[in-house]
């Protein structure tokens, strides 16, 4: 069993909340990060051009210490099609690697940021995250604004169409089966739209959440967050591994 911390945990970190040693002292948990949380904590970082740097680093510092999951486009077609062959994504788990490393590394935010723009650096345009992160945020949020518009069991029938392999499309079964807590989620979300919801003002984290529910298609993960999900997802047997901290803490 591993551990996918929501961003909300590593923002207790932040704060003060818990602690490093809290998250890592157990030997017999492995705690797993999400590489998109990376990057929601670090367009943060940027967006404050390193006023809280020293805060931040700690932070990162931690993050190193654990393994970083593929993508979620890379793990869904590896859930689905059981093959690594054609999943791939311009950057993956050893490059976020190297990522918390440079952070970790610098002695200053300014230093940070010209180790991004070495030669060769995947991430020569971190110094504009913040815009570049609330730009992609705002077209998903408005793609599931059109979502609301259209049949909710046609969910998992758009979502196949994203993974073909060798001529093939996915059973729409076997995305309803592997991704039941995401696709529940979704669609309450869909739901309160339909209600008058307004995502992009109230609502920003749901795509994050969204992404994150993917990885409980994997039996051995759990998930802990600070978020109740029980509203939007009851029926996914995948529900119960969602944990909160004060579980995660006590195992």
């Amino acid at each position: 069993m591993y551990y996918v911390l929501d961003t909300n945990i590593w923002l207790d970190l932040t704060r003060g909340k818990i602690s490093c040693a809290e998250l890592s002292s157990k030997a017999h948990i492995q705690v797993v990060v999400a590489p998109f949380v990376i990057m929601e904590l670090m367009k943060e970082t940027v967006k404050h051009k390193g006023k809280y740097f020293a805060n931040d680093q700690g932070v990162f510092q931690c993050m190193a210490k654990f393994r970083v999951l593929e993508l979620t486009k890379v793990f869904i077609h590896q859930r689905l099609w059981n093959s690594g062959e054609e999943a791939s994504a311009r950057v993956g788990p050893e490059n976020y690697k190297k990522l918390l490393q440079m952070i970790v590394d610098s002695g200053s935010y300014d230093e940070f940021i010209e180790r991004t723009k070495s030669a060769g650096s995947e991430w020569f345009q971190a110094e504009n995250w913040d815009v570049t992160h609330e730009g992609v945020l705002d077209k998903e949020l408005r793609a599931v604004d059109q979502l609301a518009k259209v049949d909710p069991k046609s969910i998992a029938t758009g979502l196949a169409k994203l993974y073909p392999f060798k001529g093939s499309f996915p059973k729409e079964d076997s995305i309803e089966t592997e991704f039941s807590a995401a696709l529940e989620y979704l669609r309450s979300v869909i739901v309160k739209v339909r209600n008058g919801a307004n995502l992009a003002k109230n609502d920003r984290g749901m795509f994050v959440d969204f992404q994150i529910l993917f990885y409980l298609a994997d039996p051995n993960a759990t998930i802990v967050s600070n978020e109740d999900f029980s509203s939007e997802i009851s029926k996914s047997p995948h529900k119960d591994r969602i944990v909160t901290l004060a579980q995660f803490l006590a195992l």
